[in-house]
């Protein structure tokens, strides 16, 4: 008999102590502050995710976080995978959206109706081998719809748990609509180039600089011809010496000789009349846009004529702007590159963010994303960098140029990097969209708001304190009415909230308001299985039974009537976390994670305690 007892106090000293290991995470992450947990990540990554992972995760409600209400981009959808695209085509498209912005009718019908308004049919546009009639053709659309949003729900949840997100929600709602919520994560501007960046990676050749150079003489001609129609003293109208002014502040700011830039101005102020854009004195390949003129000049390449002088000097080309400033953030760099993809980021299996190289003085202080690419990936760029050494390879994300570096040797192993980002944060978030894949239809951000905690930090903190209060209340009335068993039921009522929080972390489930009240429910019943036992037991000694024997009656008789309450409560429980969502879900499931917990602590943890005792000492009475 002493042996088994010892051996289940044992076993209840290794549950205590697994608990508290469990526990343990949680404890140690919510004592960092902010800016320990930033400095923490940056060091140590994987560590940091990784005791993150293991603490409890607070629901939106607890510790607030970000709800946003995106839209896939339907109608991009359906241009990008027309053909023969005419004005009808566009105009439709266009008045389609803005009929289902304000109706929420099924953008296809709409659009079909649209063209047929126009006198278009839509099979014109999607016609294939398969596709030769119009059922058949709204049929392929509407999936094509469907698939879409279905792979961007996919392609999300995958960014968000690399992202590191606790227990996202994230969910359809309706036909186009998919709702993200965060907890934790109060960054509006991080979390909108997480999860709305399409992350489409591309790779592409640049155009040599002479026809760079071509190209840019003309659209200045171009520019030219048109300025000299507007008066003098017009606000668009600029001079040569403004221009001459112009070329020197970049060379002060690339620290060059810009007195052939300034010659040439002088010489043939239409170059820049308009001081919309030149070419870069740093590599003649690519041009310079001051900020302030980047509307305009994306105005001017959407004009039949410039888009015609593209055409005729470069062929299949298009120009694509930076990624961000340069120059003391004065610049936008737009460079003339191919439209022919040389590879894509589908090919991408690893993308993994590092400290910039220390070899290359550019990229001290800088950060990096290193890329690995599948066999296929490897053969094509090892194929276009062997072939193009000593040419120029863009690599472009969400048709913005990052990089665009020189190709010195065939590149083989299927390696390649994504250089000078600017934070680690920043090539974090930008590793995450890569490996997780492009979006297969842009998707627009339709309500985004940052949620505060439900109760607010003030009413927690109140809501704390008064379960605190509630729990000392409860076991200072357990002792002075049961005495010294008291003490024994309130030592396991202390056990079955650490076991409660310790398995919610092991599931790593996401604790919530209703959650905290499926515990507070439980401790009560745990309370109240440990009153059934006790009075039980009271009842066996004024019969005038020994201690032993009324504690082995007390808790027979109690047990069937706490298992019938508590197997009837955990099967309610188990209802409402099939049938149930959300916060239901988190009410039902810490509800019966309680109940398994108090169902130990009140029928083998007491009578363990009360067998150890009886067995080291002799007890003629017990104070109960």
């Amino acid at each position: 008999m002493k042996s088994n007892t010892t051996t289940k106090l044992i076993l209840i000293s290794a549950v205590l102590a697994l608990s508290i290991y469990l526990l343990y995470p949680t404890y140690k992450y919510n004592n960092l502050t902010e800016d320990e947990r930033n400095e923490f990540r940056i060091r140590d990554q994987k560590a940091f995710y990784d005791l993150k992972d293991k603490a409890i995760n607070l629901g939106l409600d607890l510790q607030g976080g970000m709800h946003v209400v995106l839209e896939v981009d339907i109608r991009e959808l359906l241009k990008n995978l027309a053909s023969n695209m005419n004005k009808e085509f566009e105009q439709a498209l266009i008045e389609a959206d803005q009929q289902v912005q304000k109706s929420d009718e099924d953008f296809i019908s709409v659009f079909n109706g649209r063209l047929k308004a126009k006198g278009q049919n839509i099979v014109r546009y999607y016609a294939s081998a398969d596709l030769r009639d119009e059922s058949n053709v709204l049929a392929y659309l509407r999936d094509q719809s469907t698939e879409a949003v279905d792979r961007s729900l996919e392609i999300l949840r995958n960014r968000v748990d690399e992202f590191g997100v606790s227990e996202p929600i994230i969910q359809k709602q309706g036909d186009r609509r998919i709702i993200v919520e965060l907890a934790g994560v109060t960054d509006p501007t991080r979390v909108r180039k997480l999860i709305g960046k399409t992350a489409l990676l591309e790779f592409k050749m640049l155009r040599e600089n002479i026809v760079t150079g071509q190209i840019a003489e003309k659209i200045n001609a171009f520019i030219k011809s048109k300025s000299e129609t507007v008066p003098a003293d017009s606000a668009v109208a600029e001079t040569a010496t403004d221009s001459s002014e112009q070329v020197k502040s970049v060379g002060e700011l690339l620290n060059i000789d810009t007195t052939k830039a300034v010659d040439a101005a002088t010489e043939s102020a239409s170059i820049f009349e308009e001081n919309i854009f030149f070419l870069d004195p740093r590599d003649q390949q690519t041009l310079l846009v001051p900020v302030q003129k980047e509307e305009k000049f994306k105005e001017i390449l959407k004009l039949p004529e410039v888009k015609q002088i593209i055409a005729e000097q470069a062929g299949s080309a298009e120009f694509l702007w930076g990624a961000k400033p340069e120059l003391n953030e004065q610049y936008y760099q737009v460079f003339l590159v191919n439209k022919n993809i040389e590879l894509t980021g589908s090919t991408i299996t690893e993308a993994v963010p590092q400290p910039g190289s220390q070899s290359d003085p550019n990229s001290i202080g800088k950060f990096e994303i290193s890329l690995s690419l599948n066999d296929e990936g490897s053969k094509v760029f090892a194929r276009v960098t062997g072939a193009n050494i000593g040419k120029r390879l863009a690599i472009i994300l969400d048709n913005k140029v990052f990089l665009a570096p020189t190709l010195q040797v065939k590149i083989t192993g299927g390696r390649a990097r994504i250089t000078n980002i600017e934070s680690m944060q920043e090539a974090s978030d930008l590793a995450i969209v890569l490996k997780a894949g492009a979006l297969p239809a842009p998707v627009q951000i339709m309500e985004e708001r940052t949620v505060g905690p439900s109760l607010g930090q003030d009413s927690i903190n109140a809501g704390s304190y008064s379960a605190l209060l509630g729990l000392v209340l409860v076991a200072l009335f357990m002792m002075v009415y049961y005495r010294v068993s008291g003490l024994v039921a309130d030592l396991a009522l202390l056990l079955n909230i650490v076991l409660i929080m310790s398995i919610i972390a092991y599931f790593h489930a996401t604790l919530t308001l209703p959650g905290i009240a499926g515990i507070i429910l439980t401790i009560g019943m745990a309370v109240d299985a440990n009153v059934l036992i006790l009075e039980r037991v009271r009842e066996e000694i004024r019969r005038g039974k020994t201690v032993r024997n009324a504690i082995e009656v007390g808790y027979g008789k109690a047990l069937i009537t706490i298992l019938d309450a508590n197997v009837t409560t955990f099967i309610a429980g188990l209802v409402l976390y099939t049938y149930g969502s959300g916060p239901i879900q988190g009410f039902a499931l810490t509800l019966m994670i309680g109940i398994v917990a108090s169902m130990f602590t009140a029928i083998v943890v007491t009578r363990v305690i009360f067998d150890f005792s009886l067995e080291r000492m002799t007890v003629k009475k017990l104070s109960i």
